[in-house]
């Protein structure tokens, strides 16, 4: 009766094996269909189980450049930062509160109306430079504006990795704008 119950077990531990080994190699499969070509071209039944078709996106969705310029919100009268995010803040208790994602799309908005060329090249602090430009007149199209007055839209740089140990001293070049927000809408 023991061999029986073994038996059983082995089984089931076999069959439990299989399943898993058989999803480990459809996600390697659909890891190497999203890189470049590279020694392993043709892995065994990749084009029989059209994974292209499973994940069409591939992985590029879940993550962005690393080297793209972060975005930031400056209020320059205050010169600290006017927009709540990254929403994982604590301030944002970890992603609970969305009033940071709304601000993005907001400043997505307005940075929408700011001409192409408007945007000033600084190799300095960019609170100190956008405390010496003009600043553009632009309407917040927003129903409820969270984004109004004197702020300053900054692409910066990000610090790469090799001068990461430089700490708040690195200052990395930036393209910024100073805008004066109306809001003629209720803001919140």
């Amino acid at each position: 009766m023991v061999s029986l119950k073994k038996s059983k077990h082995i089984r089931i531990g076999i069959f439990t094996s299989l399943i898993t080994l058989f999803w480990i190699y459809i996600f390697l499969l659909a890891i190497h269909t999203a890189l470049p070509a590279n020694a392993l071209t043709s892995l065994p039944l990749k084009e029989e189980l059209k994974i292209i078709q499973w994940f069409p996106q591939g992985w590029g969705f879940y993550s962005k450049n690393p080297r793209e310029p972060y975005f930031y919100v400056y209020d320059v009268p205050g010169n600290k930062l006017a927009g709540q995010w990254p929403n994982n803040r604590v301030d944002n208790a970890f992603g609970l509160l969305r009033f940071g994602r709304s601000q993005g799309v907001e400043a997505g908005l307005l940075t929408s109306k700011i001409p192409s060329n408007s945007l000033t090249e600084c190799k300095e602090n960019p609170v100190e430079c956008l405390n010496q430009l003009q600043a553009i007149e632009v309407e917040n199209p927003s129903p409820f504006p969270t984004i109004c007055g004197d702020v300053g839209f900054v692409y910066q740089e990000p610090i790469p990795w090799a001068w990461s140990k430089g700490g708040e001293e690195t200052v990395m070049p930036s393209k910024l704008v100073r805008v004066k927000v109306a809001c003629s809408q209720k803001s919140v």
